[in-house]
């Protein structure tokens, strides 16, 4: 790293560093100098450092460097005192920073070497004296001299950790631990020399010259083995983590396959890991068990129906008897793996309780592994803590209570007592390792459901295999064949409605219909709360609708409120549903849902009602839909195939009802490109189509399905986004930027400027109706210049070149 381009801190800091060494260093020459003659034997002590430096030893996982004249520098501190010592250490420190095996010198770091230790050396070498107090008895310098390595190794290492870690961009702490820790033990063995070198020095001065041969042979063999040792720990530790990255993969392939429980299996890590701990266990191999097997837990649900995994409401029977399979599937998988502690096992038995009445064995109480007794009790508490398919998430409280009622049936009642009295140690740490982790971006395109999923279970009941058929239902198939291509879908279906209810019982019906690939809305609505089901815009392949349009299958018995997350309060009262998809040529083209407000409504009997008559209407909706689909070409733009500002003015006011009723926010991003004019004039109106069209892919796979884009004027479009405050449209707009510097370049041949800007205003704060909230973006793109566009909360500016 060149000087330029270190951190401003770390610049400061070689500074001072070399304006302390520099004063000791011209201190140290003036006291060697003044203090008589120069001893001969410090100068042939101070040559024979030097020679050692050709012959120093790099470690590059440590960054590194070690010689032998470390020894012959502590030992001319012990002999000679602190000036020589000084003058020996900065000579011999300058000399390595120059001369040895370093890939490439840098000026600034020879002074800061230099000068760190030259403080260094004045520190130990004080210390020293200061104890020593003179005395040349070994008993009398034993103690000073392990002080003297303690503060060498502690200053040195410390100093220069702090440069490295501000030029890295690491934590002072971590780094120093991981980098200049394992180095420790090379220092007792290089004072164990420097002190045979001062006894032996007694006998003659030049004694320690004469055997130096001999001590470099000796020391040359510990560092070569020393090495071998301290690489090949490393090349063990990356092996290890590259192998917890790879079991870490392999739950990311459970978290995609279970689309509903992102951020399900981190947490239960950390659970798993926080209770074993409370509860005393220390050895290694079992929380790395732990650990492991909490991350694999659900690897089995590999080997099960997608339809089953994400299915709102309660599974039936067999569904359920076929999800059980997981445990059993998931130690197969993993015997296979052949680890070398007992994952496979706890995998195995997670699922089995304390009373003997779980899965797959039907194993009682202690004969459970500690183990997997931990993993049911943390993947247990996150499934009923945080939302599923078949259920919203609840209160820590409530959460809590239910598993004390489970606590020595199902669970181990120690394990529940310790993990209640720290629940909120462990929550903590759970939701940080999850909120942590991005969200894969692949998930987001779960929300377009593969088209091709066989539907064959899901077999539409036929009239002639009804018995009783209503006389009513006969009309129903009269009236839809004769009317199918003569009533658009406003017409059509509250006839369809009101002739439902005089078939099936329920307080409120809705026809869901695709509203494109990935979202449905209720193109009708009636009975109870009818007003509020037709502002309800839901995810396909999410609650109940969304999951019987996704897979093709009907859901009865199931909870209503699981189609209406943000008015739980409206239908809490609702107790039964019953949904089916309308196929036409085995594309799903929506549901018919009913929904009453007494439990147990629906049985098998309603559901073969609706089931045909879902299939009456098939015709007669989709007919209507292409004609509607026909009229609605002239309101996307041609260039973009986005909505045009009108469709905003429509479905916008929808959306800032619902917030309102909600207490909810929504934000509205303002995208302009500011030289499009400038860029159609130099380069054609086809390079300025492309550019919008480009833009315009990039916007799309940025937004969720219940988002709202649309092209607005000749250089803008907007986008309106429910739920999201001020914060996550601000992340929103920064991954546009990335994504149009990134994408927008394809296809183009010229090199183009973009002058691109995004504005950000919030509802109700900004304006309470779309284009009050439109108005405020515009005037912040307006009132903020490009310089300072970066500084400004609502506005982002960015200028990728493509």
């Amino acid at each position: 790293m060149n000087w330029a381009e270190l951190p401003h801190k770390l610049k400061a800091y070689i500074v001072v560093m070399a304006s302390l060494a520099l004063p000791v260093l011209s201190w140290a020459v003036w006291e060697l100098f003044n203090s008589g003659p120069i001893n001969l034997v410090w100068l042939v002590f101070a040559a024979t450092a030097l020679i050692t430096v050709p012959y120093s030893h790099l470690f590059p996982s440590y960054n590194a460097t070690i010689t032998i004249g470390d020894t012959y520098i502590m030992a001319i501190a012990m002999m000679f005192g602190t000036a020589p010592c000084v003058i020996a250490m900065a000579c011999y420190i300058f000399c390595i920073s120059v001369f040895a095996k370093i890939p490439k010198v840098y000026t600034y770091r020879v002074i800061f070497n230099t000068a760190t230790n030259i403080c260094c050396a004045l520190i130990y070498s004080s210390i020293y004296e200061a104890l020593v107090k003179g005395s040349n008895e070994f008993k009398d310098i034993l103690i000073p001299a392990i002080v003297l390595v303690a503060v060498y190794f502690l200053t040195n290492s410390i100093l220069t950790s702090i440069a490295i870690a501000w030029a890295s961009g690491e934590k002072v702490l971590k780094f120093w631990a991981k980098s200049c820790m394992p180095l420790a033990v090379e220092y007792p063995f290089s004072l164990s020399l420097a002190l045979l070198m001062v006894f032996i020095s007694k006998t003659n001065e030049y004694l320690p010259l004469v055997l130096s041969p001999f001590i470099y042979v000796g020391w040359g063999w510990y560092k070569a083995n020393k090495a071998r040792g301290m690489e090949a720990e490393k090349h063990l530790k990356e092996q290890e983590q590259l192998y917890m990255r790879t079991v870490e993969s392999l739950a990311l392939a459970v978290d995609a396959k279970d689309q509903t429980t992102y951020g399900h299996i981190r947490r239960v890590r950390v659970y798993a890991k926080g209770l074993a701990q409370l509860l005393g266990l220390n050895n290694p191999i079992e929380l790395k068990a732990i650990e492991i097997g909490s991350l694999l837990h659900d690897i089995g649900k590999l080997a099960i129906d997608d339809y089953i995994l994400n299915k709102p409401g309660r599974l039936s029977k067999q569904e359920f008897e076929k999800i059980k399979i997981h445990a059993a599937a998931g130690d197969e998988i993993l015997q296979h793996v052949q680890f070398p502690f007992p994952v496979a096992q706890y995998v195995r038995y997670h699922h089995e309780r304390w009373d003997g009445l779980g899965y797959p064995d039907g194993l009682k109480g202690e004969e459970i592994p500690l183990g997997a007794r931990i993993l049911a009790v943390a993947d247990a508490f996150d499934a009923i803590r945080f939302s599923r398919p078949y259920k919203l998430a609840i209160p820590m409280d409530e959460a809590l209570e239910l598993l004390r009622a489970q606590s020595g049936t199902i669970y181990d009642p120690k394990l529940i007592q310790l993990f209640v009295d720290n629940i909120e140690q462990l929550e903590r740490a759970a939701l940080r390792e999850s909120q942590n982790v991005p969200e894969p971006s692949f998930r987001k395109y779960f929300e377009t459901v593969n088209r091709e999923i066989s539907a064959a279970d899901n077999s539409v009941a036929d009239l002639a295999c009804l018995h009783n058929v209503p006389s009513e239902l006969i009309s129903l198939s009269e009236f839809c064949s004769s009317m199918v291509g003569n009533l658009d879908l406003d017409d059509a279906l509250p006839i369809l409605s009101s002739r439902l209810k005089r078939i099936l019982p329920y307080d409120a019906c809705a026809f869901y219909l695709k509203d494109g690939d990935e979202c449905l809305r209720a193109a009708h609505a009636s009975g109870v709360f009818s007003e509020l089901i037709r502002q309800n815009l839901m995810s396909i392949g999410k609650g109940i609708s969304g999951w019987a349009t996704a897979y093709k299958r009907p859901m009865i018995n199931a909870s209503p409120v699981l189609d209406f997350p943000y008015a739980i309060s409206d239908f809490s009262s609702f107790g039964d549903a019953l949904v089916v998809p309308i196929m036409q040529e085995d594309e799903s083209l929506g549901t018919i849902s009913l929904y009453a407000k007494q439990a147990q409504t629906y049985g098998p009997y309603e559901l073969n009602i609706l089931q045909a008559l879902a299939a009456l209407t098939a015709p007669l909706i989709s007919e209507s839909l292409k004609q509607r689909y026909a009229s609605s070409e002239e309101v996307l733009d041609p260039t973009t195939r986005l909505h045009r500002i009108s469709y905003l003015e429509t479905i916008g006011s929808q959306l800032i009802s619902l917030a309102a009723k909600n207490r909810s926010p929504v934000s509205l991003l303002y995208i302009e490109i500011r030289n499009l004019n400038q860029i159609i004039r130099l380069y054609g109106a086809n390079s300025g189509n492309l550019v919008l069209k480009r833009v315009a892919e990039c916007i799309k796979p940025e937004l969720r399905a219940t988002d709202i884009s649309v092209r607005f004027g000749q250089h803008g479009f907007v986008a309106l986004l429910p739920g999201v405050n001020d914060d996550q449209a601000l992340h929103c707009a920064q991954r546009l930027k990335n994504q149009i510097k990134a994408q927008v370049s394809i296809g183009l041949t010229q090199s183009v400027l973009i002058d691109c800007q995004v504005s950000i205003a919030s509802y109700p704060r900004d304006g309470i109706t779309v284009f009050a909230l439109l108005q405020s973006a515009q005037k912040y793109i307006k009132a903020t210049s490009q310089e300072i566009a970066s500084q400004d909360g609502n506005v982002v500016g960015f200028t990728p070149r493509f």
